[in-house]
């Protein structure tokens, strides 16, 4: 026990931050929104923020396409209201970026939503550089991060899917063709070589009736174009996503 605690007396004592706390913890600046349309993409941001902010009191911020501030609200826990804000962008397009910033004390709330009322109010911009807030930590490049990572895993997904079933798609069409112009082909022969005109006109209603079998087999491939178009589609909203 006496080496312990001549062991913990020799121990170097932790430097104290002097009770000085940052009033900006955690930041997030210029996030797009341009794809709030799709619900998909909102669902995983909203939960990738809540990962991030959790229920801190936090400052959002929203701009327009001019780069300019429209709107600025604080709210008490964290992403509760984005979705909201969200749904009524998607029928106003109000803002295509926003930005936040988590406060440390949610005694500050009142004065920081005075403060950012009188920014917004009297000069309609509010451009916040990083120097404003040198302690405050920067989130917004791991929420990117993590958006794009989860978007790259879905694609590696649905073509994982997609590619085998395009391929099967397109051997049984080119399967189909073939055999249509084989068959075009063959009655040709025939019905050159008949001379009765009742033969020729027997032959034609023999391949027309072939040939519709055969239109009837590609509609049966439908179901697999839909498909194909459906997930081609989703893949292209991923491709599209730019963070």
């Amino acid at each position: 026990m006496a080496k312990k605690a001549k062991a913990a007396k020799k121990a170097p004592r932790k430097r104290s931050s002097g009770g000085k706390k940052a009033l900006i913890m955690k930041k997030i600046e210029w996030m797009p929104i341009s794809n709030s349309h799709n619900s998909m993409f909102t669902d995983k941001m909203v939960s990738t923020l809540e990962k991030r902010i959790r229920r801190d009191p936090a400052l959002w911020v929203f701009y327009g396409p001019n780069g300019k501030v429209t709107w600025a609200e604080p709210a008490e826990q964290g992403t509760a209201k984005l979705r909201a804000w969200v749904a009524m962008n998607k029928k106003k397009h109000w803002f295509e970026k926003f930005g936040v910033y988590t406060i440390s004390k949610r005694a500050y709330m009142s004065d920081i939503d005075a403060l950012a009322s009188r920014l917004v109010s009297s000069s309609g911009n509010m451009q916040m550089k990083p120097k404003n807030f040198m302690r405050a930590k920067n989130t917004g490049e791991e929420v990117k991060r993590d958006m794009n990572q989860w978007a790259n895993t879905e694609m590696r997904k649905i073509n994982r899917g997609l590619k085998p079933l395009e391929r099967k798609y397109k051997r049984s069409m080119a399967r189909l063709d073939t055999k249509e112009h084989k068959l075009r082909k063959r009655y040709m022969k025939r019905i050159e070589k008949a001379k009765d005109s009742m033969r020729q006109k027997k032959l034609r209603v023999e391949r027309d009736k072939k040939v519709m079998q055969l239109k009837m087999q590609r509609k049966k491939l439908q179901p697999w174009r839909n498909s194909i178009n459906m997930w081609n589609s989703k893949l292209k909203s991923f491709q599209d996503v730019k963070f």
